[in-house]
């Protein structure tokens, strides 16, 4: 990217404040903040999900609709220690909590560790010294979560296939953020905006290319983890009144359909879209391309 264009982007990044939350808000701090360094280099190369995300979605701090907005939002992380998974973009509306997972020209690695492809902090009985309870804070819910995690490596092996396929879609990272947005709903501190809210989305929103589409193994994840959340919302319901009427969905989308249909993002937000000239430089640097063109890291 030539230098007038970055100090554009700077410009953005750094002096236009906007509210959100009740508060005034940059950008370029939750950028900074993110564990994922993204301004350092990701955010500038012409094959950045950053940039990308940074294109569809800062315009919707303008949206009188969007409550509260924040890029590189970081989601609690397991009691054993270690960061947070950062989500992409979080977006409040009236009702709604809104995180997006971006991905441009990423390629998931779904070649398996040797043992296991999901971390153990999520399902051994002992990890890092700490019981599963311990790890997942002692809330009511951290034998359901290992489960869900021994089932969906047992999947994976089941269809080797997968394993070698060139995908967008990365389940261990969406595992991280399953539990994340799970830890962020049982927060003590944030229970009054749960109650408030009452719906809450992780959408995985994608750069569609040729041959991308929801695969076998996407649709069997996202099946499973609203399965998973529904059920220990239900189960749970009697004991945190908070839950009751809590709707949770994970679903996922390309970039392409959303900019034809806003309300696959949320019900209130009416208009997502990219400038001309930016959406020329994203298609045609994809052009003719499959994943397999582009390293997994952005």
């Amino acid at each position: 990217m030539d230098k007038t264009k970055q100090l554009q982007y700077l410009n953005r990044l750094m002096f236009e404040p906007y509210e959100g939350g009740g508060e005034t808000k940059f950008f370029f701090f939750q950028f900074l903040q993110g564990s994922g360094n993204e301004l350092l280099k990701k955010f500038w190369s012409k094959n950045s999900s950053s940039r990308m995300a940074f294109e569809l979605y800062s315009p919707l701090v303008k949206d009188s609709e969007v409550k509260d907005f924040e890029f590189e939002y970081q989601l609690p992380a397991l009691a054993s220690g270690g960061t947070g998974p950062n989500m992409d973009v979080y977006i409040e509306t009236e009702d709604e909590i809104i995180f997006v997972e971006s991905k441009y020209t990423e390629t998931a690695d779904l070649r398996y560790i040797t043992e296991s492809y999901l971390s153990p902090g999520y399902y051994a009985d002992i990890h890092g010294g700490k019981t599963l309870d311990e790890r997942f804070r002692k809330y009511p819910y951290a034998e359901d979560f290992a489960k869900f995690c021994r089932k969906w490596q047992e999947i994976m092996d089941a269809n080797e296939s997968w394993k070698e396929s060139s995908d967008w879609f990365e389940p261990k990272q969406e595992t991280c953020h399953l539990s994340g947005i799970l830890f962020y709903i049982f927060d003590p501190k944030r229970r009054a905006l749960i109650e408030k809210k009452k719906k809450i989305r992780l959408c995985n929103v994608f750069w569609a290319m040729d041959g991308d589409r929801m695969s076998d193994m996407e649709q069997a994840f996202v099946k499973m983890a609203n399965d998973l959340v529904r059920n220990i919302v239900n189960d749970n319901s009697a004991k945190y009144p908070f839950l009751n009427g809590l709707d949770f969905q994970m679903k996922a989308f390309s970039v392409q359909h959303l900019l034809e249909n806003p309300k696959l993002l949320s019900e209130h937000i009416r208009t997502i879209e990219l400038d001309d000239n930016v959406l020329l430089e994203f298609e045609d640097n994809v052009y003719n391309k499959t994943r397999k063109n582009f390293r997994s890291s952005h």
